[in-house]
């Protein structure tokens, strides 16, 4: 992904991202300002008098909200004089798609930079022009409520079910289904005669080193410098005439006649042949974690729908057939 369709995404993003970030500021504002308005506002105080109150205790929350700069949180960023500290960014990569933060961070960095520094000039912009009383504020922010409470209600159920059991059964199901895929280490030695790669074979059977023949003919620069190292693969990983000969040599075996697949006459040596090894638990855990957390977001709906009294209706309002569900039929005991 090129660092343009990568901007494009990161802007497209922050979209939700820094909506949600401004609903979220302006629903605290909206939770808290009755309470300051009640303690620190007199009933006979002017719009003037309630403002000159109101306002400073807003800021200072607004301030102890705001990360601190310092030799570990450097400032990053300065937007009409206000700084913008590494952490603030790192906080908005974190509500970035798994397979966005999954990017290396000098790349995905100074996007998400950008996309901070837009979401303070809207904040600001959004804060002098006070739309907190408009009526379309409070729909969305009762919107929003409903939503993160439903979002962190089935968060948490999810996390109770996330066991590290259930995460180890997962990976066991993984290991035991990947069988074994045999793989072969081996090298080759591409040329485009098949007079030049007999006269190899026999150079190799001649005593020839397999690598120093390799580098001097090969025309695969890919490993050439290597010897011909193709490292290990699997039957399918290669073209078929090529895979069909590896798979067919044993270990410590090179070919005694050229290989002529679309790219030219090869000359393999198989090194080593072995089970292909199955990833660790540990490398495989986030993917196998938010696997999980699907089959089990998956589990608790069902549960949910059939404790519930679910009625459907078409477009028009008229009753919706039920499916019928298909018996299955108990298998007699013998």
């Amino acid at each position: 992904m090129n660092k343009k369709m990568l901007g494009i995404l990161v802007a497209a993003i922050v979209v939700a991202v820094g909506a949600g970030a401004l609903v979220m500021s302006q629903m605290k504002k909206a939770e808290t300002a009755p309470q300051q308005e009640t303690a620190a506002v007199a009933p006979e105080a002017t719009t003037e008098d309630q403002a000159a109150k109101v306002e400073p205790a807003a800021e200072e929350a607004k301030k102890a909200e705001t990360p601190e700069a310092s030799a570990e949180n450097p400032v990053v960023a300065k937007v009409d004089g206000k700084p913008v500290v590494r952490s603030e960014v790192l906080a908005f990569i974190q509500n970035l798609p798994p397979q966005m933060k999954q990017l290396p961070l000098e790349t995905i960095f100074p996007m998400a930079l950008e996309q901070v520094i837009n979401g303070k000039i809207v904040e600001e912009k959004a804060d002098k022009a006070d739309v907190s009383n408009d009526p379309k504020v409070a729909e969305r922010l009762a919107q929003a409520k409903e939503q993160i409470t439903r979002a962190v209600f089935v968060e948490q159920e999810i996390e109770k079910n996330l066991s590290p059991a259930r995460v180890q059964k997962a990976y066991d199901k993984f290991a035991a289904e990947q069988g074994k895929t045999e793989e072969v280490k081996a090298r080759h030695i591409l040329v485009e005669k098949e007079e030049t790669a007999k006269e190899i074979i026999k150079k190799l059977a001649d005593g020839g080193k397999f690598e120093d023949l390799a580098k001097e003919y090969s025309k695969d620069d890919g490993n050439k410098a290597a010897g011909g190292d193709l490292g290990y693969f699997a039957q399918g990983d290669m073209v078929k005439e090529f895979s069909d000969a590896a798979f067919a040599m044993k270990k410590g075996e090179t070919t005694k006649t050229p290989v002529k697949t679309q790219f030219g006459y090869h000359i393999i040596q198989v090194e080593d042949r072995r089970a292909r090894p199955v990833p660790t638990l540990a490398s495989l855990q986030p993917q196998l974690e938010a696997q999980e957390r699907r089959e089990i977001l998956n589990e608790l709906l069902e549960s949910w729908r059939k404790n519930a009294t679910v009625e459907a209706f078409d477009i028009n309002g008229n009753p919706v057939a039920k499916a019928e569900v298909p018996k299955t039929e108990t298998p007699k005991a013998e």
